[in-house]
């Protein structure tokens, strides 16, 4: 007897070639779904490696770029310092610039 009843439907328990193709279909169609899903998933650690040394090193840059340019605004500071003093000793007038000439 290989019949059995389960709620309320008669189920025939023998395994026909139906039954055994369409189980080998499942089963390479899991194996090809599970491969697949591997080889992204290592593809996509990949990228991540490769994103996460890219982002190092704008991180690398972007400091290198902020030293620079506190170097330059320091130097700009430095210029404008001298720029003062000249333009102030240019606008002396020449009996303040010459201490030796009388009055």
């Amino acid at each position: 007897m290989s019949d059995q009843k389960h709620f309320g439907m008669d189920i025939d328990m023998k395994m026909s070639l139906g039954n055994m193709i369409t189980i080998g279909v499942l089963l390479a169609t899991i194996i090809a779904g599970w491969s697949t899903f591997q080889a992204d998933l290592t593809s996509a650690k990949a990228e991540i490696g490769k994103n996460a040394i890219r982002i190092e090193r704008l991180e690398t840059q972007s400091g290198d770029m902020k030293d620079r340019l506190t170097r330059i605004e320091v130097t700009l500071q430095n210029m404008s310092i001298q720029i003062d003093r000249a333009v102030r000793f240019l606008e002396r007038s020449p009996r303040e610039a010459d201490p030796t000439q009388s009055p």
